[in-house]
C-alpha cells in the first residue's frame, strides 16, 4: 500500500510539473486591455502564411488589434511583391513586409480588391506599395503604387 501512495504522489507532481513547465510561458500570451484577446484566437486572419510565427511575433501583431481581433487604425500600408491574383475572384496575395501601425511582421496573404482597376498595376512578381485597410473579417486593398 504505502510503494502504490508513493508511486501514486511521484506520478502526480510529475504531471503537475510537465503542466507548469509547458504552461509557464503562457501567461504572456493574453492580450487586448482586457486579456481577452490571445495569439490562438486569430478569428478572420484566414490565407496567412504563418509558418514562421513564434509568441513575441505574435504577441507584436496583436498590439495593433483592440480586444475583439480588429485593427486599431483604419489606414494601413505595406510594402509587397504580388503572388497571385484573381481579378474575377476580386483577390490579390501579397507577400508584405512588417506592417508597422498594425504590429505585424512579414507575411503572405490574401487580401481582397474592391475597385478592379487596381488590378492594372498588379503582376505576378511585381514589387508594390499597397495601402489597406479592415473590412469585415478581412482586408482589402484601397491603393497600389
Amino acid at each position: 500500500m504505502k510503494l502504490v501512495s508513493t508511486a501514486m504522489l511521484i506520478a502526480a507532481l510529475s504531471f503537475s510539473a510537465a503542466t507548469f513547465a509547458q504552461s509557464g510561458d503562457m501567461g504572456g500570451m493574453k492580450m487586448g486591455d482586457k486579456g481577452t484577446q490571445n495569439c490562438m484566437d486569430m478569428k478572420g486572419m484566414k490565407g496567412m502564411d504563418m509558418k514562421d510565427m513564434d509568441a513575441k511575433k505574435c504577441q507584436d501583431m496583436m498590439k495593433g488589434m483592440d480586444t475583439k481581433g480588429t485593427a486599431k487604425s483604419t489606414a494601413h500600408e505595406a510594402d509587397a511583391v504580388v503572388k497571385e491574383f484573381d481579378a474575377t475572384q476580386g483577390k490579390v496575395t501579397l507577400a508584405h513586409g512588417p506592417v508597422k501601425s498594425l504590429g505585424w511582421p512579414a507575411m503572405t496573404m490574401a487580401f481582397g480588391v474592391k475597385d478592379k482597376a487596381l488590378f492594372d498595376k498588379l503582376a505576378v512578381g511585381a514589387k508594390v506599395h499597397v495601402g489597406f485597410k479592415k473590412e469585415g473579417d478581412g482586408y482589402v486593398v484601397t491603393s497600389v503604387k
